[in-house]
């Protein structure tokens, strides 16, 4: 084995880092990626983790986008149906008002916004099962420790390869440090 020769790679294939390279040498880690690579002296790591780790954040986003989504789809039928009630009094052509004039047109715009609310709910809807969707995939995260900072290349989903990546960086640093 060579100082040249690589004992493993990586490819990112999702998340910020997208189509860079890991690759593990016998003394370096080379992260290379669009018009920039780094080289990292395996003496100057303290530490490598690899995590996999879903976003709680997203899932509580997506219940709170479904509950206005049930919110409003509860409400539509009988907002529309109250406004069309009310309209229905004002619009009597015997009392036919400046004042009634204006409510009829208030309770028009009323009844225009409640008929928008079951596609809004629709959208609210879908938009939180995007979000289940992205917080079930969760994230993969090899991290990189240095005396004082550290260093994360993530993708997304749960991927074995990072792991098994993480593996041989961690055994080669095991054996650099002995």
């Amino acid at each position: 084995m060579t100082f040249d020769s690589s004992l493993a790679e990586f490819e990112i294939n999702s998340g910020a880092q997208r189509g860079s390279r890991l690759t593990l040498y016998a003394n370096r880690l080379v992260h290379q990626g669009g018009d920039s690579m780094e080289t990292v002296p395996l003496a100057r790591l303290a530490a490598v983790r690899v995590a996999f780790g879903r976003d709680p954040r997203k899932l509580n986003w997506a219940v709170a986008l479904l509950a206005v989504a049930l919110m409003l789809a509860a409400v539509s039928g009988p907002l529309q149906s109250w406004i069309a009630t009310a309209a229905a009094k004002v619009d009597d052509p015997a009392r036919r008002e400046s004042l009634d004039a204006v409510l009829l047109g208030v309770f028009n715009a009323l009844g225009g916004f409640a008929s928008i609310l079951p596609g809004l709910a629709a959208a609210l809807a879908a938009a939180a099962v995007a979000l289940l969707f992205f917080f079930w995939l969760g994230v993969t995260t090899l991290t990189l420790n240095f005396a004082a900072v550290e260093r994360d290349y993530t993708v997304r989903g749960r991927n074995q390869f990072l792991f098994d990546f993480c593996e041989a960086l961690a055994g080669r640093l095991a054996a650099h440090k002995d």
